[in-house]
């Protein structure tokens, strides 16, 4: 009786956190850790962090991902080049389409060049305004767009 109660018990924690737009201050809370890329092990360079989260906290972000992965689907909201995060999608993908279209271009003997980039710790950089401005410019408004305002505070 108590899984089926702590199972009702989450539900409603998961619909409150949705409906009140509020992300628990206390699963934001992640223990992190050093891995150990490669080389030497005295070097600090040679590690990065890992953030381990309290699996409550990635059951609402996986449902926030499902909800919001439904939505861009079903308003077509991210061009059909989009590969990354996409199901039967990847990086992958992204290199076999360039590939393609360098060879097409050849073919037809044009020249052809890419601009890659490398986008490493982004992540770790990206203005939080501008990201929930850019969710607003693709209709990600309201209780969603606020959910993910609190979701992103106090990190």
């Amino acid at each position: 009786m108590n899984i089926v109660h702590n199972i009702l018990k989450n539900h409603y924690s998961i619909d409150a956190s949705f409906n009140s737009r509020i992300f628990p201050d206390k699963i934001k809370i992640a223990k992190v850790r050093p891995l150990l890329k490669k080389g030497a092990r005295q070097d600090v360079h040679n590690y990065r962090s890992i953030a381990i989260l309290p699996v409550f906290s990635k059951i609402l972000e996986k449902l926030m991902y499902c909800r919001l992965i439904s939505f861009v689907n079903k308003h077509n909201i991210l061009l059909e080049v989009q590969n990354e995060f996409r199901k039967m999608k990847s990086t992958e993908t992204t290199s076999q389409t360039f590939i393609e279209s360098i060879q097409e271009a050849m073919d037809q003997h044009l020249h052809a060049g890419g601009i890659i980039l490398d986008l490493t710790k982004a992540y770790d950089i990206l203005n939080r305004n501008t990201l929930l401005d850019k969710l607003d410019s693709y209709s990600i408004r309201g209780n969603m767009n606020l959910w993910f305002e609190f979701y992103l505070s106090k990190r």
